[in-house]
């Protein structure tokens, strides 16, 4: 046996990506570090957002993302919660197919109590990778790869948020 159970710890390490951040000054950073989440997650995608606005849920090169990823797996799945959902059921017609045909494998919250006062918005795929503005309404923001410990953080608020929350959007369309 060649090496020492130091080197071997250090092969490890070396394995293990280490924690990337990068501040945002702009939306159009935001947007561009969600587009990198898309290409990214591979298992579970949760997105808190005020309305799903800025981060143009519609556009058709985010749609045929989102329908990849919920393609590439059944087990796949994406959580969304927003303040108010309006935008995404009056403007977004792709998330609604989305959500049509993948119904089981997406949930639409929209936010109740302490919740829907948060003014924070962020992304967060398969609990190492996140994007985050800590004001939705001002540029400003993070984006971070394999930070499994601020992540977990970060899922750990999700989860507060997601059961201060009700379902808002469905696949169907109810009335009379």
């Amino acid at each position: 046996m060649t090496g020492t159970p130091d080197d071997a710890a250090q092969e490890r390490a070396q394995l293990i990506p280490q924690p990337r951040r990068e501040l945002l000054t702009s939306r159009r950073q935001y947007l561009e570090a969600f587009d990198g989440l898309l290409a990214l997650v591979r298992r579970e995608l949760r997105v808190f957002d005020p309305d799903g606005m800025q981060l143009e849920l519609n556009s058709p090169a985010r749609s045929a993302a989102l329908r990849q990823f919920l393609l590439a797996s059944p087990d796949n799945r994406l959580f969304v919660v927003v303040h108010d959902p309006e935008h995404i059921k009056r403007s977004c017609p792709r998330m609604l197919d989305c959500l049509r045909d993948f119904s089981t494998a997406i949930a639409i919250h929209q936010s109740e109590g302490e919740a829907a006062r948060a003014q924070d918005c962020f992304v967060l795929a398969d609990g190492e990778h996140f994007v985050r503005r800590p004001v939705a309404a001002q540029p400003r923001g993070v984006y971070a790869l394999s930070d499994r410990r601020e992540v977990h953080l970060m899922r750990e608020r999700f989860d507060e948020i997601w059961q201060s929350s009700v379902p808002a959007v469905s696949a169907t369309t109810l009335g009379l």
